[in-house]
C-alpha cells in the first residue's frame, strides 16, 4: 500500500479531507496513493510531513524506521501582527468565520479558543492536533 493512503488511513482522515486540508483535487490525491504519479510540488510533501508528524522521507516511503521518522524539526512561524496577514477563504463558509472572527474582541476570544480546542479534541482530527508548526507573533 503506498505510504500516504497507509498513513491517511492510520489518521482517520478521508480522501476529501486531505485533499481539501492540501489544496488539490481528490482525484489528484487518489491518483498518488494508486501511484499513478507523485507530487511535484515540494510544499505538498512538507504539508503531509507536518498532518501526519512524520519525516517528508516517511511520507514518500524513503524510510520505514517510524523512530527516525518522528523527529521532525518543528517549523517556527513567525507572525508580525504590525503587517496585515493574507488569508485566503476557500469557500464562502472559511470567509464568513473569518469575518466573525475579526469582530470578536480579546476578552471573546479566548472562548472561542477554547471552543476550538475543544472541536480539535474529537477524534477525527487526532493526526492533526500535534501540528509541528509552531506560530510567534512579534
Amino acid at each position: 500500500m503506498n505510504k500516504i493512503k497507509e498513513l491517511r488511513k492510520e489518521k482517520n482522515i478521508t480522501v476529501a479531507e486531505l485533499a481539501k486540508e492540501l489544496g488539490i483535487s481528490q482525484s489528484m490525491l487518489t491518483n498518488y496513493e494508486n501511484g499513478n504519479g507523485t507530487p511535484r510540488d515540494e510544499s505538498i510533501w512538507e504539508k503531509l510531513s507536518q498532518i501526519f508528524g512524520v519525516s517528508k522521507s516517511h511520507v514518500m516511503g524513503l524510510t520505514t524506521d517510524i523512530e527516525t521518522a518522528n523527529k521532525t524539526k518543528q517549523l517556527k512561524v513567525v507572525v508580525d501582527t504590525s503587517q496585515p496577514i493574507s488569508i485566503q477563504p476557500k469557500n464562502q463558509t472559511d470567509l464568513d468565520v473569518l469575518i466573525k472572527l475579526d469582530l470578536i474582541d480579546s476578552e471573546d476570544m479566548e472562548e472561542v479558543s477554547e471552543f476550538l480546542d475543544k472541536l480539535l479534541a474529537k477524534k477525527k482530527y487526532e493526526g492533526r492536533r500535534g501540528s509541528n508548526v509552531k506560530y510567534v507573533v512579534e
